[in-house]
């Protein structure tokens, strides 16, 4: 008889200490991957430095130009959320309080200690941007694309997307996260003539701190529907926007733009104190016409090339100018003017 040795499979067996298989299944601490670490101060100053040694149940959280939000990634009905997010956008920490009045509480706590580190940033990063006005994060909802359908449509618009703004002398600047050096302040995503841009007004939802901005361009008309945190950042928003595009017009005084009239090519000039001046193109530029700003009655445009202005019952007709592009620009410069000039007057625009 023959007898055969099968071989058996081959079995290893691990022990391991407690202490040391314990991270694979629970966490020692539930908070030791909160927060962000800064890699370098803001401007290229020191990052700011822990005021007392690190502990395994305790994490510290740069707040300089921080955003903070509510109901923007985490939606929230009970209002017992808030949500820090990075100035880098990249990490965030979202707390919950036990009830709307504690929430409440640390908000505006939080929302105070972020407004006095967002004004000494503003006067550190006037060193990088001179001219430089007002800074800040808002929500802003994405630009709805031709090309979608209506659900995808409806689902985009109600999303909200985080973005670092910037007021100048002279611009309406845009950045996905808070400009962290010089470099970074002087390159914005998107950036807007101030003179040619105009707040139009609060959102649908009076609960909520919405407005818009429409910025004209070349292209055509840019609209940006924001949302600030509280009323009164709003407030400082529309301030800043306002009293910005105004001081625009009064640096600036002056538009001239090529345009043709009647099939002869022309210049048209407007100007803060003088109104406006059609002359003839060349090195002579004699005048054909001139109207003061009170004589207008109305102005109108295709969106594409074509101005019309109605200067009252001495013109036989309304006069129409081809600008040869988008007259939005133009458009948005003289409503600016005529709004600067009645904020002159001490009236309401």
């Amino acid at each position: 008889m023959k007898y055969e040795m099968k071989k058996l499979p081959f079995v290893l067996i691990s022990v391991k200490y407690l202490r040391e298989v314990t991270p694979y299944f629970r966490k020692a601490s539930i908070i030791s991957e909160v927060g962000w670490e800064l890699q370098r101060g803001f401007l290229s100053g020191t990052p700011p430095a822990v005021r007392s040694p690190q502990r395994a149940d305790t994490r510290y959280l740069p707040l300089q130009l921080c955003h903070l939000a509510r109901n923007y990634r985490y939606p929230d009905p009970e209002g017992r959320t808030l949500e820090l997010h990075s100035p880098d956008a990249v990490h965030s920490c979202v707390l919950r309080a036990s009830d709307p009045a504690e929430a409440v509480a640390w908000f505006n706590t939080l929302h105070s200690a972020l407004a006095v580190l967002v004004t000494a940033a503003l006067h550190e990063a006037s060193r990088a941007v001179p001219d430089l006005r007002h800074i800040g994060w808002l929500l802003r909802r994405p630009r709805m694309e031709i090309n979608m359908s209506s659900s995808e449509s409806s689902d985009e618009m109600d999303r909200w997307q985080a973005v670092f703004m910037a007021v100048t002398d002279s611009e309406l600047r845009f950045y996905e996260c808070a400009p962290w050096s010089a470099e970074a302040w002087r390159c914005p995503v998107e950036a807007y003539s101030l003179i040619a841009t105009r707040l139009v007004g609060s959102g649908k939802r009076a609960e909520l701190p919405e407005f818009s901005v429409r910025c004209a361009t070349v292209e055509g008309v840019v609209t940006h529907n924001l949302r600030a945190e509280t009323h009164r950042d709003l407030a400082g928003w529309a301030k800043a926007l306002v009293n910005g595009s105004h001081a625009s017009v009064v640096t600036q005084r002056e538009l001239v733009c090529r345009c043709i009239w009647k099939g002869r090519p022309t210049q048209l000039v407007i100007h803060y104190e003088n109104g406006f001046t059609l002359l003839e193109a060349g090195t002579g530029s004699r005048t054909i016409w001139r109207y003061p700003f009170d004589k207008l009655r109305n102005s109108s445009d295709d969106g594409k090339r074509f101005l019309w202005l109605d200067f009252g019952s001495d013109v036989e007709n309304e006069i129409e100018l081809d600008m040869e592009i988008c007259p939005k620009p133009i458009v948005f410069i003289l409503h600016n003017f005529l709004s600067a000039k009645i904020h002159r007057l001490g009236l309401t625009a």
